[in-house]
């Protein structure tokens, strides 16, 4: 059987902030109970499966999922600034209900939202870029390897783009994913192929 580089996707656990509605960004919580048992559920999911390297946003709720992930395939993940979630300036620990980042919250927010954005946040070109360059690197080092990523809905909806060879600045239309949700990229030679995507099935 022909190897290929297979990467799996996995969103963060839920977090407190999640359950408050609230904008995380770079701003972190802690795992909520609810985060705590899927991640023990994605655990047994993975348990007993082969990978060669766990890597993680450097963030303290995707950072914390790894670890629980990790003690199920023994390995311990690795950091990487790159997979971070944006960051959203102003918005961060605000309302997502009121402040949504992508226009769609309170309207008379809306002005707000923009320029704190465009005044304080990260551009979505530029997380889109820096989230490229991190899962480039990833695949130059792991060829024909088998890979878990702990990572944020923002990311997850980059990589999906760029595994499906589609326009990755076109990532805020792109979702919605499950927390501790799987997705699974293998390379076919050509380009990539989805095996699955935001399954969580083994959640429930």
């Amino acid at each position: 059987m022909e190897k290929s580089t297979q990467i799996l996707l996995v969103r963060h656990a839920e977090t407190t902030m999640i359950s408050e509605d609230r904008i995380h960004g770079h701003l972190d919580a802690p795992l909520s109970e609810k985060g705590l048992q899927d991640c023990k559920k994605a655990a047994e999911h993975f348990r007993g499966q082969s990978f060669d390297a766990l890597y993680s946003s450097s963030l303290g709720r995707a950072m914390r999922t790894a670890e629980i992930i990790g003690g199920a395939i023994n390995l311990t993940p690795i950091p990487l600034d790159a997979m971070r979630e944006r960051y959203y300036g102003w918005l961060e620990g605000k309302k997502l209900s009121k402040f949504e980042p992508d226009g769609s919250g309170a309207w008379y927010l809306r002005s707000y939202v923009n320029f704190a954005l465009w005044i304080s946040g990260e551009s979505e070109r530029h997380v889109a870029q820096r989230v490229v360059k991190g899962i480039q690197k990833i695949i130059a080092d792991h060829q024909n390897q088998r890979i878990i990523l702990v990572v944020h809905w923002g990311v997850l909806s980059i990589l999906t783009q760029f595994f499906e060879g589609k326009d990755v600045n076109s990532w805020r239309n792109v979702g919605p994913w499950t927390a501790c949700g799987v997705s699974e990229f293998h390379s076919n030679g050509k380009g990539w192929r989805k095996v699955r995507l935001n399954d969580g099935s083994y959640l429930k």
